[in-house]
């Protein structure tokens, strides 16, 4: 049985990471965004942002603003230039987050 985000979850999300950071996008990609997820299926969420801090630092203090959810979350950070390079390399992640995932927010600025 298929368990889809709910709209006011989805809100709640886009809301904390937007109190945290102004992010360009945040993507919902993986099996919530296939339609496949489960009950037990986590939230992976890609979130492009301007960023001097290294990748592996990034994504912290979302997980931070994220915790409580009740949902097990995978968070990836990349910043713009990093999705410039990586797009369109067919196999990478960015490219399928960027092919198969739903934007949940994209900064109109």
């Amino acid at each position: 049985m298929t368990e889809q985000l709910t709209p006011s979850l989805s809100n709640e999300i886009v809301r904390r990471i937007r109190a945290t950071a102004e992010p360009e996008k945040i993507i919902l990609f993986g099996s919530q965004a296939r339609g496949e997820s489960t009950a037990n299926s986590d939230l992976d969420l890609f979130i492009i942002i301007n960023s001097d801090l290294p990748r592996y630092k990034r994504a912290v203090p979302f997980y931070q603003a994220l915790a409580g959810l009740g949902k097990a979350k995978d968070i990836v950070v990349y910043t713009p230039a990093e999705v410039a390079e990586w797009q369109t390399a067919s196999c990478s992640l960015v490219a399928t987050v960027l092919r198969e995932g739903q934007v949940l927010y994209e900064n109109q600025s």
